[in-house]
Parts: structure tokens; C-alpha cells; sequence
């Protein structure tokens, strides 16, 4: 019987983990599904911020049309479009729903802003990427103009 060296059974059975490839997919697996599952729910707060940002500017628009269809229309009115347009959203976050309707006098145009505020709240905590401030959420505003002229009877 030969005797072998310390070196020598090192190198052998370091040639046989060499060789070895069992468990090599779960050590990928595991290093790279935080990264996908990271991009996956990035994507789905993204999405649902553009899907905020187009339902409140979509509340904006809606409530100045009405504004500009019925010209004898209250700031109470013209707040509850609003409201009834922010469609699947929580009505807890509306912050400031402001109609600004003056009247020029020289010429009796009206220029109707209405301007919705909505606090979104994200699904985890986006601290880590945004600067928030104090606040619990992503401040987000829509607004929209017309002007309109008093009816003429005729």
C-alpha cells in the first residue's frame, strides 16, 4: 500500500467536487430570483402609478366639461364629477379637489381650473427609492382648463 501525501489527497478530492455539478442550479436560482421578483413588482407599482396619474387628470377633465355644459353648475357639483370619475380609487386619499371658475367682466368669459389632489399610497415602500418627505405617499395632480362664454339666448 502506497501512502499518499496530504497534497495529493487534496487535489483528489477537490477533483471530485470539480466535477460535481449537483445543486448548481438552485444556487442560481437563488441568487436570481430576488432580482426578477425585485423587476416584477417594480413593474406592477409603476403600473399603478401611470394608472393613478390617468384616472385623477381623467376626474380633472370630466368635471370641467361638466363645468362647461352646464354653466349655472356649483363648486359642489363640479366636486362630485370629480369624485364620481376617480374610478378605483380609495376616496380616503383625495386630498383637495379646487374648482377656480372666474369671470372676466369685459367680456363675460369664464375660464373654468379644476384641479384634483390625490395621495398615493404604494403597496410596499418605495423609501428606498424616492424621497418622499413626511408624507406616506406620492403626491399626484391633475388638472384642466376651459374657458367658456355665458349662453346667449336668442
Amino acid at each position: 500500500m502506497t501512502k499518499t501525501s496530504p497534497y495529493q489527497r487534496l487535489k483528489a478530492l477537490l477533483g471530485r467536487l470539480r466535477c460535481r455539478d449537483d445543486g448548481v442550479a438552485a444556487v442560481e436560482f437563488a441568487m436570481t430570483i430576488p432580482i426578477y421578483l425585485g423587476t416584477i413588482i417594480m413593474l406592477i407599482e409603476l403600473s399603478r402609478i401611470v394608472y393613478t396619474q390617468a384616472v385623477v387628470l381623467y376626474a380633472a377633465e370630466e368635471a370641467t366639461r361638466y363645468a362647461l355644459v352646464h354653466y349655472d353648475a356649483t363648486s359642489n357639483d363640479v366636486q362630485a364629477i370629480a369624485e364620481a370619475n376617480l374610478l378605483g380609487l380609495d376616496p380616503d386619499n383625495i386630498t383637495a379637489i379646487i374648482i377656480t371658475s372666474p369671470v372676466d367682466p369685459t367680456d363675460q368669459t369664464k375660464l373654468v381650473t379644476v384641479e384634483v389632489q390625490y395621495q398615493y399610497l404604494p403597496i410596499l415602500s418605495l423609501e428606498a427609492f424616492l424621497n418622499l418627505g413626511d408624507d406616506a405617499g406620492l403626491a399626484i395632480t391633475g388638472e384642466s382648463r376651459g374657458f367658456l362664454t355665458e349662453e346667449i339666448p336668442y
